[in-house]
């Protein structure tokens, strides 16, 4: 006899290992950068990661960008890494809520004054949607979620 699937709650775990997952690789990321910056060479990660020294370069490069030390008084270094821990049953939500609420985030880019030159601006790595939206995109923060955080952003401001 087969046992019936409960797909909802694979479902759920698929997400809780996804969020796992991200948060963890942040994590090795953020130690791998730190061990570069200690002075280890990266002929000696590589070896200790079973990578080529090149993938270590690329891994490097992308711990600059995504894997900064973690805030004091915070879970992350970011606020997708927060949303990240959260999800990945790390953080309760409260915690989650009052420290991407409390998080400075970089302010948008001004608009351009001449309206029919197109100018791309790249949106900021440290920026809201970068971070909050990026999260609740990979599914890390719900509906009700992200509209809590979006009060008590609005919130503070008032």
């Amino acid at each position: 006899m087969t046992a019936m699937l409960d797909k909802e709650k694979l479902f759920t775990e698929l997400g809780n290992e996804k969020a796992r997952e991200t948060a963890s690789h942040i994590g090795f990321l953020r130690s791998l950068r730190q061990l570069s910056e200690a002075g280890v060479p990266q002929t000696v990660l590589a070896a200790r990661v079973g990578v080529s020294q090149p993938a270590i370069s690329d891994m490097l490069r992308r711990a600059r960008l995504n894997a900064p030390d973690v805030r004091p008084g915070t879970h992350g270094g970011t606020p997708y890494e927060i949303a990240a821990r959260y999800a990945a049953g790390e953080l309760d939500r409260e915690t989650m809520i009052r420290e991407l609420v409390e998080w400075e985030y970089e302010p948008p880019p001004e608009p351009n004054p001449l309206a029919d030159i197109d100018t791309y601006k790249p949106p900021r790595r440290g920026g809201f949607n970068n971070q909050v939206g990026r999260a609740f995109d990979d599914k890390f923060l719900t509906d009700e979620e992200y509209n809590a955080v979006l009060d008590g952003l609005a919130g503070r401001s008032a």
